[in-house]
């Protein structure tokens, strides 16, 4: 999936310089019009239930780039994207905000990339050990 953020503003009716916190209301009003159990009908249809996904796909992403660049994606690199002073800076590792079901996936990523670093280190090792024990070898044969 391409990461578009442009589409998370237009559809929350933003402009990219906008703040966390409106960022934040407006996610909430718009996932609570596109919730299936808020739907005019009873079933929802594939489309709406694609839009959704996206929409919360990319909200987590927005959310992962605040995190770690300390402002939303599209915002000036100099101002800090929580400014008003209704805006709640979260710190912890959940916000409310986005599904839990994101963050876990978001967490497992990060663990998986976290273990392969070992793996390679003890390949690494390993094949140094092998090219040792053979230069070893050499020399007592030889």
């Amino acid at each position: 999936m391409k990461r578009d953020l442009t589409l998370l503003y237009s559809q929350l009716g933003l402009k990219p310089d906008c703040s966390l916190a409106e960022l934040q209301l407006a996610y909430r009003r718009r996932i609570s019009e596109l919730q299936p159990n808020h739907a005019e009908s009873g079933s929802q249809s594939p489309e709406s239930s694609a839009l959704l996904r996206n929409l919360i796909w990319l909200y987590a992403t927005a959310s992962r780039f605040h995190r770690r660049y300390g402002r939303l994606p599209g915002a000036a690199a100099g101002r800090i994207a929580s400014e008003s002073p209704s805006a709640t800076v979260v710190t912890h590792a959940y916000s409310p905000t986005v599904p839990r079901p994101y963050v876990a996936a978001y967490q497992q990523a990060s663990s998986r990339d976290r273990q392969a670093a070992p793996s390679r280190i003890a390949v690494g090792l390993s094949f140094l050990l092998v090219i040792l024990m053979a230069g070893l070898l050499l020399w007592w044969v030889g």
